[in-house]
Protein backbone atom coordinates (compact mmCIF):
# COMPACT_ATOMS: atom_id res chain seq x y z
CA UNK A 1 0.00 0.00 0.00
CA UNK A 2 1.65 3.23 -1.18
CA UNK A 3 0.92 6.51 0.58
CA UNK A 4 2.68 9.75 -0.29
CA UNK A 5 4.23 11.12 2.89
CA UNK A 6 5.33 14.66 3.66
CA UNK A 7 9.05 15.36 3.15
CA UNK A 8 9.66 16.14 6.83
CA UNK A 9 8.32 12.89 8.31
CA UNK A 10 10.26 9.67 8.72
CA UNK A 11 10.06 6.25 10.30
CA UNK A 12 10.87 6.73 13.98
CA UNK A 13 12.81 4.33 16.21
CA UNK A 14 10.87 2.58 18.97
CA UNK A 15 10.94 -0.47 21.21
CA UNK A 16 8.43 -2.96 22.53
CA UNK A 17 7.58 -1.90 26.08
CA UNK A 18 5.06 -4.61 26.91
CA UNK A 19 2.68 -7.14 25.43
CA UNK A 20 -0.11 -9.38 26.67
CA UNK A 21 1.71 -12.49 25.47
CA UNK A 22 4.01 -13.90 22.81
CA UNK A 23 4.63 -17.38 21.50
CA UNK A 24 8.05 -18.95 22.15
CA UNK A 25 9.25 -18.63 18.56
CA UNK A 26 7.31 -15.55 17.41
CA UNK A 27 8.53 -12.86 19.79
CA UNK A 28 7.05 -9.38 20.09
CA UNK A 29 10.36 -7.75 19.18
CA UNK A 30 9.89 -9.08 15.64
CA UNK A 31 7.52 -6.17 14.94
CA UNK A 32 10.64 -3.96 14.86
CA UNK A 33 12.02 -5.82 11.84
CA UNK A 34 10.57 -5.48 8.33
CA UNK A 35 11.84 -8.97 7.47
CA UNK A 36 8.71 -10.94 6.49
CA UNK A 37 10.35 -14.19 7.57
CA UNK A 38 9.63 -13.22 11.18
CA UNK A 39 6.53 -11.99 12.98
CA UNK A 40 4.91 -11.56 16.39
CA UNK A 41 2.22 -14.04 17.31
CA UNK A 42 0.32 -14.84 20.48
CA UNK A 43 -0.99 -18.19 19.24
CA UNK A 44 -4.41 -17.06 20.50
CA UNK A 45 -7.48 -15.67 18.78
CA UNK A 46 -8.88 -12.86 20.94
CA UNK A 47 -8.07 -9.86 23.13
CA UNK A 48 -4.31 -9.43 22.96
CA UNK A 49 -2.27 -6.26 22.81
CA UNK A 50 1.20 -4.85 22.26
CA UNK A 51 2.56 -1.56 23.63
CA UNK A 52 5.27 0.33 21.74
CA UNK A 53 7.47 3.11 23.12
CA UNK A 54 9.15 5.65 20.85
CA UNK A 55 12.73 6.64 21.60
CA UNK A 56 11.51 10.23 21.99
CA UNK A 57 8.19 12.09 21.76
CA UNK A 58 6.87 13.01 18.34
CA UNK A 59 4.00 14.34 16.31
CA UNK A 60 2.73 11.05 14.89
CA UNK A 61 1.75 11.31 11.25
CA UNK A 62 1.00 7.68 10.30
CA UNK A 63 1.02 4.17 11.71
CA UNK A 64 1.88 1.36 9.34
CA UNK A 65 0.95 -2.20 10.31
CA UNK A 66 1.96 -5.08 8.08
CA UNK A 67 -0.64 -7.55 9.20
CA UNK A 68 -0.41 -11.33 9.17
CA UNK A 69 -3.70 -12.58 10.50
CA UNK A 70 -5.37 -10.04 12.80
CA UNK A 71 -9.02 -9.57 11.86
CA UNK A 72 -10.02 -6.66 14.10
CA UNK A 73 -8.09 -4.11 16.13
CA UNK A 74 -8.02 -0.63 17.65
CA UNK A 75 -5.12 1.77 18.15
CA UNK A 76 -4.51 4.29 20.95
CA UNK A 77 -1.61 6.66 21.66
CA UNK A 78 -0.37 8.78 24.55
CA UNK A 79 2.46 11.03 25.68
CA UNK A 80 2.73 9.52 29.15
CA UNK A 81 2.69 5.87 30.14
CA UNK A 82 -0.94 5.84 31.25
CA UNK A 83 -2.76 3.42 28.92
CA UNK A 84 -6.09 4.09 30.61
CA UNK A 85 -6.10 7.67 29.29
CA UNK A 86 -4.60 7.01 25.85
CA UNK A 87 -6.34 8.72 22.94
CA UNK A 88 -7.91 6.41 20.36
CA UNK A 89 -6.61 7.31 16.90
CA UNK A 90 -8.27 4.29 15.27
CA UNK A 91 -11.47 3.04 16.92
CA UNK A 92 -12.41 -0.62 16.76
CA UNK A 93 -12.37 -1.65 13.11
CA UNK A 94 -11.62 -4.57 10.82
CA UNK A 95 -8.20 -5.03 9.28
CA UNK A 96 -9.17 -5.03 5.59
CA UNK A 97 -5.74 -5.49 4.00
CA UNK A 98 -2.35 -6.89 4.81
CA UNK A 99 -0.49 -3.58 4.53
CA UNK A 100 -2.39 -0.86 6.39
CA UNK A 101 -1.29 2.76 6.83
CA UNK A 102 -3.48 4.81 9.14
CA UNK A 103 -3.18 8.65 9.29
CA UNK A 104 -2.93 10.03 12.82
CA UNK A 105 -2.91 13.79 12.06
CA UNK A 106 0.26 14.73 13.92
CA UNK A 107 -0.99 13.50 17.28
CA UNK A 108 1.48 14.14 20.15
CA UNK A 109 2.77 10.70 21.00
CA UNK A 110 5.35 8.67 22.93
CA UNK A 111 3.43 5.39 23.33
CA UNK A 112 1.32 3.37 20.90
CA UNK A 113 -0.97 0.53 21.98
CA UNK A 114 -2.34 -1.85 19.35
CA UNK A 115 -5.24 -3.86 20.77
CA UNK A 116 -5.85 -6.97 18.68
CA UNK A 117 -9.47 -7.93 19.30
CA UNK A 118 -9.77 -10.89 16.92
CA UNK A 119 -7.34 -12.94 14.87
CA UNK A 120 -6.75 -16.28 13.23
CA UNK A 121 -4.45 -16.32 15.13
CA UNK A 122 -3.36 -12.87 16.32
CA UNK A 123 -0.12 -12.17 14.45
CA UNK A 124 1.64 -9.11 12.95
CA UNK A 125 4.73 -9.02 10.72
CA UNK A 126 5.98 -5.54 11.57
CA UNK A 127 4.95 -2.03 12.60
CA UNK A 128 6.30 1.35 11.52
CA UNK A 129 5.64 4.60 13.38
CA UNK A 130 5.99 7.60 11.09
CA UNK A 131 6.16 11.21 12.20
CA UNK A 132 8.26 14.18 13.26
CA UNK A 133 10.43 13.95 16.39
CA UNK A 134 9.77 16.69 18.96
CA UNK A 135 12.35 16.32 21.72
CA UNK A 136 11.11 17.33 25.15
CA UNK A 137 7.42 17.20 24.24
CA UNK A 138 5.51 16.59 27.47
CA UNK A 139 1.78 16.84 28.29
CA UNK A 140 2.41 20.26 29.84
CA UNK A 141 3.12 21.58 26.34
CA UNK A 142 -0.22 20.34 24.98
CA UNK A 143 -1.81 23.84 24.95
CA UNK A 144 1.10 25.09 22.84
CA UNK A 145 0.72 22.15 20.46
CA UNK A 146 -3.01 22.81 20.15
CA UNK A 147 -2.32 26.42 19.21
CA UNK A 148 0.47 25.73 16.70
CA UNK A 149 -0.87 22.51 15.18
CA UNK A 150 -3.22 24.10 12.60
CA UNK A 151 -0.29 26.08 11.19
CA UNK A 152 1.97 23.03 11.28
CA UNK A 153 -0.62 20.94 9.43
CA UNK A 154 -1.14 23.64 6.81
CA UNK A 155 2.60 23.55 6.03
CA UNK A 156 2.95 19.76 5.77
CA UNK A 157 4.88 19.97 2.52
CA UNK A 158 7.40 22.48 3.88
CA UNK A 159 10.41 20.60 5.28
CA UNK A 160 11.59 23.81 6.99
CA UNK A 161 8.28 24.95 8.49
CA UNK A 162 9.02 27.69 11.00
CA UNK A 163 5.97 26.83 13.15
CA UNK A 164 7.25 23.28 13.66
CA UNK A 165 10.74 24.53 14.35
CA UNK A 166 9.39 26.98 16.94
CA UNK A 167 7.59 24.13 18.71
CA UNK A 168 10.73 21.99 18.66
CA UNK A 169 12.81 24.85 20.07
CA UNK A 170 10.34 25.48 22.88
CA UNK A 171 9.96 21.86 23.97
CA UNK A 172 13.63 20.91 23.81
CA UNK A 173 14.96 24.08 25.42
CA UNK A 174 12.28 24.81 28.01
CA UNK A 175 11.70 21.25 29.24
CA UNK A 176 14.10 21.68 32.17
CA UNK A 177 12.27 24.86 33.20
CA UNK A 178 8.77 23.39 33.40
CA UNK A 179 8.50 24.14 37.16
CA UNK A 180 9.06 27.85 36.46
CA UNK A 181 6.65 27.80 33.49
CA UNK A 182 3.80 25.93 35.16
CA UNK A 183 1.58 29.01 35.44
CA UNK A 184 2.28 30.15 31.87
CA UNK A 185 1.42 26.77 30.41
CA UNK A 186 -1.65 26.13 32.54
CA UNK A 187 -3.07 29.56 31.63
CA UNK A 188 -1.93 29.39 28.00
CA UNK A 189 -5.46 29.07 26.51
CA UNK A 190 -6.55 32.29 28.27
CA UNK A 191 -4.07 34.40 26.32
CA UNK A 192 -2.43 32.14 23.74
CA UNK A 193 -0.76 34.77 21.56
CA UNK A 194 0.89 36.61 24.45
CA UNK A 195 1.97 33.39 26.14
CA UNK A 196 3.34 32.01 22.88
CA UNK A 197 5.41 35.13 22.32
CA UNK A 198 6.85 34.90 25.84
CA UNK A 199 7.78 31.24 25.41
CA UNK A 200 9.22 31.97 21.96
CA UNK A 201 11.32 34.77 23.42
CA UNK A 202 12.70 32.37 26.04
CA UNK A 203 13.46 29.67 23.47
CA UNK A 204 14.83 32.16 20.95
CA UNK A 205 16.54 35.50 21.62
CA UNK A 206 16.86 34.99 25.40
CA UNK A 207 17.80 31.33 25.32
CA UNK A 208 21.58 31.78 25.80
CA UNK A 209 20.81 33.22 29.25
CA UNK A 210 18.76 30.15 30.15
CA UNK A 211 21.44 27.89 28.69
CA UNK A 212 24.03 29.40 31.02
CA UNK A 213 21.70 29.19 34.02
CA UNK A 214 20.93 25.54 33.31
CA UNK A 215 24.62 24.67 33.04
CA UNK A 216 25.38 26.38 36.33
CA UNK A 217 22.49 24.80 38.22
CA UNK A 218 23.08 21.29 36.87
CA UNK A 219 26.82 21.27 37.59
CA UNK A 220 26.94 22.57 41.16
CA UNK A 221 30.11 21.44 42.96
CA UNK A 222 29.78 19.27 46.10
CA UNK A 223 29.25 21.27 49.24
CA UNK A 224 27.54 24.13 47.47
CA UNK A 225 25.45 26.53 49.47
CA UNK A 226 21.87 25.72 50.33
CA UNK A 227 18.83 27.64 49.16
CA UNK A 228 18.35 28.83 52.73
CA UNK A 229 21.84 30.32 52.77
CA UNK A 230 21.14 32.03 49.48
CA UNK A 231 17.85 33.42 50.76
CA UNK A 232 19.46 34.83 53.89
CA UNK A 233 22.33 36.41 52.03
CA UNK A 234 20.27 37.80 49.17
CA UNK A 235 19.50 40.84 51.30
CA UNK A 236 23.18 41.73 51.56
CA UNK A 237 24.72 44.43 49.40
CA UNK A 238 28.30 43.35 48.66
CA UNK A 239 31.05 45.77 47.75
CA UNK A 240 32.38 45.41 44.22
CA UNK A 241 36.13 45.24 43.92
CA UNK A 242 38.33 45.45 40.86
CA UNK A 243 40.29 42.32 40.02
CA UNK A 244 44.07 42.74 39.77
CA UNK A 245 44.40 41.21 36.31
CA UNK A 246 42.58 39.36 33.58
CA UNK A 247 43.15 35.64 33.75
CA UNK A 248 43.26 33.49 30.59
CA UNK A 249 39.91 32.41 29.25
CA UNK A 250 38.67 29.23 30.94
CA UNK A 251 35.56 27.11 31.19
CA UNK A 252 32.77 28.18 33.51
CA UNK A 253 33.10 24.86 35.36
CA UNK A 254 36.88 24.93 35.72
CA UNK A 255 37.06 26.89 38.97
CA UNK A 256 37.04 24.72 42.11
CA UNK A 257 35.92 27.63 44.28
CA UNK A 258 32.40 27.58 45.67
CA UNK A 259 30.39 30.68 44.86
CA UNK A 260 29.39 32.94 47.70
CA UNK A 261 25.70 33.12 48.51
CA UNK A 262 25.28 36.48 46.82
CA UNK A 263 27.06 35.41 43.63
CA UNK A 264 25.15 32.14 43.44
CA UNK A 265 21.72 33.72 43.56
CA UNK A 266 22.13 35.29 40.12
CA UNK A 267 21.98 31.82 38.59
CA UNK A 268 18.87 30.65 40.41
CA UNK A 269 16.14 29.80 37.86
CA UNK A 270 13.39 31.45 39.92
CA UNK A 271 15.36 34.70 40.06
CA UNK A 272 16.17 34.54 36.35
CA UNK A 273 12.52 34.08 35.44
CA UNK A 274 11.52 37.11 37.50
CA UNK A 275 14.09 39.07 35.49
CA UNK A 276 13.03 37.69 32.10
CA UNK A 277 9.31 38.18 32.75
CA UNK A 278 10.01 41.81 33.47
CA UNK A 279 12.20 42.03 30.37
CA UNK A 280 9.35 40.69 28.25
CA UNK A 281 7.05 43.47 29.46
CA UNK A 282 9.58 46.33 29.61
CA UNK A 283 10.97 47.42 26.23
CA UNK A 284 14.19 48.94 27.60
CA UNK A 285 15.04 45.98 29.81
CA UNK A 286 14.05 43.64 26.98
CA UNK A 287 16.45 45.38 24.61
CA UNK A 288 19.32 45.14 27.10
CA UNK A 289 18.58 41.49 27.91
CA UNK A 290 18.48 40.51 24.25
CA UNK A 291 21.83 42.16 23.62
CA UNK A 292 23.29 40.50 26.72
CA UNK A 293 21.97 37.19 25.47
CA UNK A 294 23.72 37.67 22.11
CA UNK A 295 26.95 38.38 23.97
CA UNK A 296 26.54 35.21 26.00
CA UNK A 297 26.04 33.21 22.83
CA UNK A 298 29.24 34.67 21.40
CA UNK A 299 31.08 33.68 24.58
CA UNK A 300 29.69 30.16 24.41
CA UNK A 301 30.25 29.76 20.70
CA UNK A 302 33.03 32.18 19.68
CA UNK A 303 34.29 30.28 16.65
CA UNK A 304 30.97 29.91 14.86
CA UNK A 305 30.78 32.43 12.06
CA UNK A 306 27.04 32.11 11.61
CA UNK A 307 25.14 31.14 14.74
CA UNK A 308 21.85 32.68 13.65
CA UNK A 309 19.67 30.86 11.15
CA UNK A 310 17.09 32.45 8.91
CA UNK A 311 13.83 30.53 8.54
CA UNK A 312 14.43 30.07 4.82
CA UNK A 313 17.94 28.67 5.33
CA UNK A 314 18.73 25.00 5.01
CA UNK A 315 17.93 23.75 8.52
CA UNK A 316 17.46 20.04 7.95
CA UNK A 317 20.49 19.14 10.06
CA UNK A 318 19.28 21.44 12.83
CA UNK A 319 15.88 19.74 12.93
CA UNK A 320 17.47 16.30 13.06
CA UNK A 321 19.85 17.31 15.84
CA UNK A 322 16.91 18.39 17.99
CA UNK A 323 16.47 14.72 18.95
CA UNK A 324 19.33 15.20 21.42
CA UNK A 325 18.01 16.83 24.56
CA UNK A 326 21.43 17.37 26.09
CA UNK A 327 22.34 21.05 26.06
CA UNK A 328 25.56 21.21 24.11
CA UNK A 329 28.05 24.06 24.22
CA UNK A 330 26.97 25.04 20.73
CA UNK A 331 23.50 25.85 19.48
CA UNK A 332 21.79 27.80 16.74
CA UNK A 333 19.25 30.56 17.24
CA UNK A 334 16.58 31.02 14.61
CA UNK A 335 15.34 34.43 13.51
CA UNK A 336 11.58 34.39 14.16
CA UNK A 337 11.04 38.05 13.29
CA UNK A 338 8.96 37.33 10.17
CA UNK A 339 6.58 35.26 12.26
CA UNK A 340 6.53 37.18 15.55
CA UNK A 341 7.83 40.69 14.91
CA UNK A 342 11.03 42.72 14.87
CA UNK A 343 11.83 42.22 18.55
CA UNK A 344 12.62 38.59 17.65
CA UNK A 345 15.17 39.66 15.06
CA UNK A 346 18.66 38.34 15.65
CA UNK A 347 21.12 41.10 14.63
CA UNK A 348 24.34 40.02 12.97
CA UNK A 349 26.75 42.00 15.13
CA UNK A 350 30.27 42.53 13.79
CA UNK A 351 32.10 42.40 17.09
CA UNK A 352 35.84 42.47 17.72
CA UNK A 353 36.56 39.06 19.26
CA UNK A 354 40.29 39.63 19.64
CA UNK A 355 40.18 39.85 23.44
CA UNK A 356 38.06 36.75 24.02
CA UNK A 357 41.12 34.72 25.01
CA UNK A 358 41.83 36.94 28.00
CA UNK A 359 38.32 36.69 29.38
CA UNK A 360 37.07 34.33 32.05
CA UNK A 361 33.84 33.11 30.47
CA UNK A 362 32.26 32.17 33.79
CA UNK A 363 33.09 35.52 35.37
CA UNK A 364 31.78 37.48 32.41
CA UNK A 365 28.52 35.53 32.38
CA UNK A 366 28.06 36.21 36.07
CA UNK A 367 28.93 39.87 35.64
CA UNK A 368 26.45 40.29 32.79
CA UNK A 369 23.68 38.88 34.96
CA UNK A 370 24.56 41.33 37.73
CA UNK A 371 24.26 44.14 35.19
CA UNK A 372 20.84 42.86 34.09
CA UNK A 373 19.56 42.65 37.67
CA UNK A 374 20.80 46.20 38.24
CA UNK A 375 18.99 47.39 35.12
CA UNK A 376 15.79 45.74 36.33
CA UNK A 377 15.91 47.75 39.55
CA UNK A 378 17.24 51.01 38.04
CA UNK A 379 14.93 52.17 35.20
CA UNK A 380 16.99 55.28 34.42
CA UNK A 381 20.20 53.28 34.12
CA UNK A 382 18.36 50.70 32.05
CA UNK A 383 17.00 53.33 29.68
CA UNK A 384 20.45 54.81 29.07
CA UNK A 385 21.98 51.40 28.46
CA UNK A 386 19.14 50.44 26.11
CA UNK A 387 19.91 53.50 23.97
CA UNK A 388 23.46 52.25 23.48
CA UNK A 389 23.02 48.51 23.95
CA UNK A 390 25.24 47.85 20.93
CA UNK A 391 28.17 49.20 23.00
CA UNK A 392 27.63 46.50 25.64
CA UNK A 393 30.18 44.23 23.95
CA UNK A 394 32.98 46.77 24.36
CA UNK A 395 32.30 46.91 28.11
CA UNK A 396 32.60 43.14 28.65
CA UNK A 397 36.21 43.28 29.95
CA UNK A 398 35.14 45.98 32.42
CA UNK A 399 32.24 43.81 33.58
CA UNK A 400 34.72 41.05 34.41
CA UNK A 401 37.13 43.46 36.09
CA UNK A 402 34.47 44.78 38.47
CA UNK A 403 33.69 41.35 39.88
CA UNK A 404 35.29 40.44 43.22
CA UNK A 405 38.45 38.42 42.65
Amino acid sequence: MEVELEPRVKALPFKVKAMSRESPSQKALHVLDTDLRTHWSTATNTKEWILLELDEPCLLSHIRIYNKSVLEWEIAVGLRYKPEIFQKVRPRCEAPRRDMIYPTNYTPCRYVRISCLRGNPIAIFFVQLIGVPVAGLEPEFQPVVNYLLPSILSHKQDPHDIHLQLLQDMTSRLLVFLPQLETDLSSFPDSPESNLRFLAMLAGPLYPILHVVNERTTSKPPGNITDLDVSKSSQLSPTLTVSTNFEPRRSRSASPLILSAYRAIVFRPDAIFVLLRKAYKDSDLGSVCRMASRIMQKLINPDTEQDVSKPQDEVTSLLEDKSNLELSSSFTLVDYSKLLGEEFQMPDEQWDCSYLNILDMGAVEEGILHVLYSCASQPVLCSKLAERSSDFWAAVPLVQALLPG
